[in-house]
């Protein structure tokens, strides 16, 4: 609200009205009228005092201490403890320690107090008319805080304001004052900073004091302006121009890696890279690959008949190999380009650094380098003169560093802004981008409330007032780019400072230093690509949670900075995750048709068939395995010791064979399955070819536990899963790589570590599975998830369900089973 000379008669009844209106509206503390209108009437008199021919304070303090004296607040609520204050509403926290002033204290110095609490209540009422509730509650916060706490943290507000009875009563003078603390505070931190003794513990209180008075006034001052709308102006924004080459942001953008029609030899393997690692990150050996197009980088996935390869397979598939050798076995191969040849030690030392965080990973930045990066691209973005060029190219590092978004992207003319990138509004502004998980197909027997999530869509939300002056702005060259980034890096003193390090901060600060949050959940706010992160395809996380994680990732990185986070404010509350994660009743309900559907059977062989594809469903679902063919061979399982050995990527060239603990119900499932084909052996003993394989299986030989019988029936095959589609399309009508969405999803509920859901699903990088050289997890750690699969076991009803031989059915039980199926 500007200050205005011509003030409309009616302006302090409508604030006051607004007020009233605001504080009868509170439904958790019903305010007596006398309170009411003490409040109202404390508001016009500040409100009053703002005019030109009334700057004056006296009148106003003698209308405040007046109204106080007549003891507003009843003796009951008058009770000055953290506890009792944190009852009632803040407006009226203010109230209880103004009437404690008069009351209570000597007045003397605290009269400056008063006036000091009334200017705060005046600036709240304004900005409640503007519905801006954090900047309310920061204002009356913050000015309780220094009446009412001990801490010097608190109180120093009093020394440091000057007297106000010295000071104008008008807007610019009070905002002028806030401004003046503000600029004193950062200038003592920035000292602070750059002194040299930073390790002693003097200078690490020091330094958390002066964040708190810091952040104390920044937020006050931030209040002020608002209540007066004294802001900077938003810039005009400019159309974006039409780019055809600007896309959606999509992980799922289904292409080769690399091109297929490039040349090897087109590439100049011995240019030097960019200093400011522009174009390449050559020092990042897990994330950097020779640009080339080889084929075993390239995903191969079986067909099934009726079924269409989905995109998590596809990925789940892809798999970026490491390719290295202790000894050449050629001299040749150690020029090849197609090799990328790591030595093992160097290689490990790497994932030791990432890993680990060691300080002496060189590709990342410290957190104080972070920290000190942010807060002086914020300062640049925020108080340079609109012509400085600097501005703009600071306005687009802060922007990389709050999204990940690639700086060379941000400098395409109208990428910022661009409608299929950026959702800009007149209150908020945010990037959204899709995981890309394949579209549910039309399902005949599935329902939208039959699936976990409901979206797959992430917002990040961006402050509005940077998207402004980005549009506003005229792009930077890369040389003037380059060059306000070295004068960054030496300012700094960050020698490794580069385009890459700004672009990933975000996900260092997310994996690593934001409490609660991890690598999983910073693949997902920072788009990481699928063949690097394909365990975010099968997890299921609130709109919220995801909010609150970036939240707070952004809190640690504008420690030392005034970056005001008001404009993060909560979604619609949804479920975002795997399209193909089906709830635990839905997927309970169908166990409960298959086995009705087993139940069935009409003849020996067709209850033989019906039997193996149920128990491939609870394999299925008890080890979360890749649905494929011929799943679990008989020299993998041990029905002993509850283990399972596996590689179910049977045509990647790239093994990762790991270990997956076997629950109770699972084995007792599989031995009875066993028991149940030797019986049928021993009734069919005439097919040879079956009696052959069983025998195979019952010697614990190269064959899979799970077969079905051929069209004629003489002798055994492999389960597909098309086969186990098209058996079951009447009871479930959807691709059943679902099991391994819903397997993932539920270990996650479950609260299993991350390391250890990678591991037993087969997300490791390779060679850091449990059986891999650089192994991140022990078999004991796997064990321990063996009885959360149990207990998924026993909310699918699988512990109560036991594997009959045909020969068991009766007629007449067949029948009741058939009318049961035809009742549900």
């Amino acid at each position: 609200m500007a200050q205005d000379n011509d003030t409309s008669p009616n302006e302090e009844q409508w604030l006051s009205a607004k007020t009233i209106d605001y504080l009868k509206s509170e439904e958790a503390f019903v305010y007596p009228e006398a309170i009411i209108d003490a409040i109202s009437t404390i508001i016009i008199a500040v409100h009053d005092s703002y005019k030109p021919s009334n700057n004056s304070i006296e009148p106003l303090l003698e209308m405040t201490v007046l109204i106080l004296q007549d003891e507003p607040i009843a003796s009951k609520y008058m009770q000055i403890s953290r506890t009792h204050l944190a009852e009632k509403p803040l407006m009226m926290q203010l109230l209880i320690l103004m009437q404690n002033i008069v009351t209570k204290q000597q007045l003397g110095h605290s009269l400056q107090h008063l006036v000091w609490l009334a200017i705060a209540m005046h600036t709240a009422a304004l900005l409640i008319i503007q519905d801006k509730k954090t900047h309310t509650n920061n204002i009356l916060m913050q000015f309780k805080m220094a009446q009412f706490s001990a801490s010097s943290r608190r109180k120093w507000l009093w020394n440091a304001l000057p007297d106000i009875f010295h000071t104008e009563m008008s807007i610019e003078r009070i905002l002028s004052v806030f401004n003046s603390l503000l600029d004193q505070q950062k200038s003592e931190l920035v000292a602070l900073i750059n002194g040299q003794a930073t390790h002693t513990e003097k200078v690490k209180k020091d330094k958390s004091d002066i964040k708190a008075k810091l952040s104390q006034i920044d937020k006050i001052t931030t209040a002020y302006q608002h209540a007066h709308d004294l802001h900077a102006p938003k810039p005009e924004r400019k159309k974006p121009p039409k780019n055809n080459s600007i896309k959606p942001i999509n992980l799922s953008d289904d292409k080769p890696i690399y091109p297929l029609d490039y040349e090897a030899t087109n590439s100049n393997w011995n240019s030097e890279p960019d200093k400011d690692n522009w174009n390449t990150t050559p020092d990042d050996v897990e994330h950097s690959s020779t640009t080339i197009d080889l084929a075993f980088l390239e995903a191969n996935t079986e067909t099934y008949e009726g079924l269409t390869t989905s995109f998590e397979e596809h990925i789940d598939h892809n798999e970026l190999p490491y390719i290295s050798y202790e000894n050449y076995p050629n001299p040749l191969v150690r020029n090849s380009i197609p090799l990328q040849t790591i030595d093992l030690s160097l290689q490990q030392n790497y994932m030791s650094q990432r890993n680990l965080a060691l300080n002496s990973n060189t590709r990342l930045l410290s957190l104080a380098g972070y920290q000190s990066l942010f807060a002086a691209l914020h300062q640049d973005a925020k108080s340079l003169p609109e012509s400085e060029t600097n501005k703009t190219c600071a306005g687009i590092l802060l922007l990389s560093m709050l999204t990940g978004l690639p700086v060379k992207s941000l400098l395409i003319s109208g990428y910022i802004g661009h409608p299929r990138i950026f959702s800009i509004h007149d209150k908020r502004a945010y990037i959204q981008h899709s995981l890309g998980i394949t579209k549910r197909s039309d399902s005949q027997t599935l329902t939208k409330e039959d699936y976990e999530n409901h979206s797959d869509t992430i917002k990040t939300p961006l402050p509005l007032w940077l998207i402004d002056n980005l549009l506003a702005c005229q792009l930077p060259r890369k040389e003037e780019f380059t060059t306000y980034l070295a004068n960054l890096r030496n300012s700094l003193g960050l020698p490794y400072l580069s385009v890459n390090r700004i672009e990933t901060a975000l996900h260092v600060v997310l994996s690593r230093y934001t409490p609660d949050c991890h690598s999983h959940i910073a693949d997902i706010i920072c788009r990481t690509p699928a063949p690097h992160a394909p365990a975010m395809y099968y997890s299921s996380h609130t709109s919220e949670g995801i909010i609150a994680h970036y939240k707070s990732a952004l809190s640690v990185l504008s420690n030392i900075s005034s970056f005001d986070l008001a404009y993060i404010t909560p979604w619609h509350k949804y479920t975002i995750g795997s399209g193909f994660a089906l709830k635990l009743e839905t997927v309970r309900n169908i166990i409960d048709e298959i086995k009705t559907w087993v139940d069935q059977s009409t003849n020996y062989d067709e209850h033989f068939n019906r039997t193996s594809i149920f128990i491939w469903f609870i394999f299925c679902l008890l080890t979360g395995v890749r649905p494929n063919n011929g799943l679990g061979k008989m020299y993998d399982i041990d029905l002993d010791m509850g283990w399972l050995e596996i590689n179910d990527k049977p045509v990647k060239k790239v093994k990762s064979d790991r270990l997956i603990p076997l629950c109770l119900t699972l084995v007792r499932h599989l031995t009875e399955y066993r028991d149940y084909i030797i019986d049928y052996q021993a009734k069919h003993q005439l097919k040879h070819d079956i009696s052959t394989t069983i025998d195979d299986i019952r010697l614990g030989n190269d064959e899979a536990l799970l077969k079905i019988l051929s069209a004629s029936v003489s002798n055994l095959k492999d389960i597909k899963r098309g086969d186990t589609y098209n058996f079951t399309k009447n009871v479930i009508d959807a691709n059943p790589y679902w099991t391994r969405h819903f397997v993932r999803t539920q270990l996650e509920k479950r609260s299993v570590q991350l390391p250890l859901i990678n591991t037993i699903i087969g997300h490791e990088k390779s060679r850091q599975e449990v059986l891999g050289r650089f192994s991140s997890s022990s078999k004991r750690d796997i064990r321990r998830v063996a009885p959360v699969f149990e207990q998924i076991a026993e909310q699918l009803g699988l512990n109560l369900i036991e594997i009959n031989n045909y020969s068991k059915i009766s007629h007449i039980e067949r029948i009741y089973a058939g009318v049961d199926h035809v009742d549900r």
